[in-house]
């Protein structure tokens, strides 16, 4: 015990004397160490916040780390490696562009692209396509689509079947980024702007189409009330050739006798003629 004292004391002896020997460059390599954490703490120091992840690329190793994607918080590394850090969130962006239609003539469209990037494929993605995945990858792409898509439409064609033209767009754009490890939410088309001639046309065209819809649908109704009107016509002609086959002199006669007979009970003062008239019936006169 006594030996371990002296030991000890013997060590912290000669380290107080080899720290009062190189005071000045113990100092100096302390504050060396210090600048150059200070200098280097974002590229040791990584912070990946909500909604990232990371993908490590180590310059004394195979590059790109493949196999794994690093999650949300904080990651040490060393200052020579470098953390590339991506946004897994559904993101958006807006583009307009001139393309021709299958006429030749050049139509503006205006389309917003909304997409995500899969945390699982990520390294693979940085390795291919790199940290700007939209200029490198998804608006070049998407771009394509719609050129392919309106040089297959005539001007009217593209005015009148835009909800076709949408999914399309939106499929096919699904189907060429995900080679690209890129998922496609969605690609709405905000608005397309023909030549100011053509669109003057075309809403003409269809102004006509709809007014002629209207001439026929009138026409239409015009034929059915005639031939409602027939056949009510017919019924009332029908009608009155069975009361006319019906109405026998005797039936009339009878009738007559009928309606004086109620006449007769009614306590209005009247006067009964017997017998008068042509067809021998009575005549009332009340006292008016």
């Amino acid at each position: 015990m006594k030996l371990h004292r002296q030991w000890l004391a013997h060590i912290s002896s000669l380290s107080k004397s080899f720290i009062r020997q190189n005071a000045l460059p113990l100092i100096s390599a302390g504050l060396l160490a210090t600048l150059l954490l200070i200098f280097f703490f974002n590229r040791i120091v990584i912070s990946i916040h909500s909604g990232e992840r990371g993908v490590l690329w180590r310059r004394l190793g195979a590059g790109t780390v493949i196999d794994t994607v690093y999650p949300e918080g904080l990651h040490l590394i060393f200052p020579f490696n470098k953390m590339y850090i991506y946004n897994v969130r559904k993101q958006q962006f807006s583009d307009s562009i001139d393309v021709l239609t299958f006429d030749g003539l050049t139509v503006r469209v205006k389309y917003t692209v909304r997409y995500y990037l899969d945390p699982s494929t990520l390294p693979i993605l940085h390795q291919v396509i790199g940290p700007d995945v939209v200029n490198v990858a998804i608006r070049p792409d998407v771009r394509s689509v719609i050129r392919t898509l309106f040089g297959q439409y005539k001007p009217e064609e593209i005015y009148t079947s835009q909800k076709a033209i949408q999914l399309l767009l939106t499929e096919q754009s699904k189907v060429l980024l995900a080679a690209r490890f890129v998922k496609i939410d969605d690609v709405p088309i905000e608005s397309i702007t023909l030549p100011v001639s053509i669109s003057r046309a075309i809403e003409e065209k269809m102004v006509q189409q709809q007014r002629e819809g209207e001439y026929v649908y009138r026409l239409s109704i015009a034929s059915k009330e005639s031939d409602r009107l027939k056949i009510e016509s017919n019924g009332i002609r029908m009608y009155n050739e069975m009361i006319n086959k019906s109405l026998t002199p005797s039936v009339l006669k009878w009738e007559g006798i009928r309606a004086t007979q109620e006449l007769a009970k009614s306590p209005n003062a009247k006067v009964v003629v017997i017998g008068a008239g042509q067809s021998g019936l009575p005549i009332i006169l009340g006292k008016d």
